[in-house]
């Protein structure tokens, strides 16, 4: 390949990331969820991911998202078999493709989503999520975070956990014996 067609493939390229930069903008969502959980530390799970939603009949279009950013999975949205949604959820994955991307390639609309998606996903890998002031600043990093759909649990909730706090005792009551 000589310089002019690698430039050419490289201008191509950047098209290619613009229009996906563009897409996301549009039909993607970097959701967190807190689910409820009873075998961690403190009685939740907080689980980030990058999706894109889409009608079935342009399922092409997802595939060349999901082999240009070389990671996710394309499947029929439960209840909507119209509409097809490319998901990432593997932590390793947000950190490693799905973010430098989108660092690279900066959104617009979901700038401020993306941001506070980015700042959670590294607390995590930090392991951040193991101490309860990590804990709480994550969850409260959450909640900022603009969703589409109600929260099951509130920051009330959440941070209140009977289970969260029958751990926080033991932590800081080293003779009470867990069972």
């Amino acid at each position: 390949m000589d310089v002019a067609q690698g430039q050419s493939a490289g201008k191509d390229l950047d098209s290619l990331y613009n229009y996906i930069v563009g897409f996301v903008d549009g039909e993607g969502a970097f959701p967190i969820s807190i689910r409820k959980t009873s075998d961690t530390k403190l009685g939740f799970t907080i689980t980030p991911e990058f999706k894109i939603s889409q009608h079935k009949d342009h399922g092409k279009v997802l595939e060349m998202i999901k082999n240009s950013l070389e990671c996710g999975k394309i499947s029929i949205k439960s209840g909507q078999p119209n509409l097809l949604v490319l998901v990432e959820k593997n932590r390793k994955n947000l950190s490693e493709k799905i973010i430098p991307f989108f660092q690279k390639y900066n959104l617009v609309v979901k700038e401020k989503q993306f941001k506070l998606f980015s700042e959670i996903v590294k607390k995590l890998e930090n392991n951040e999520n193991k101490t309860r002031e990590g804990f709480e600043e994550l969850v409260n990093l959450v909640f900022q975070t603009k969703g589409k759909g109600k929260r099951k649990y509130s920051k009330e909730e959440i941070l209140g956990n009977p289970q969260r706090l029958h751990v926080e005792d033991c932590e800081s009551n080293q003779d009470i014996v867990r069972l």
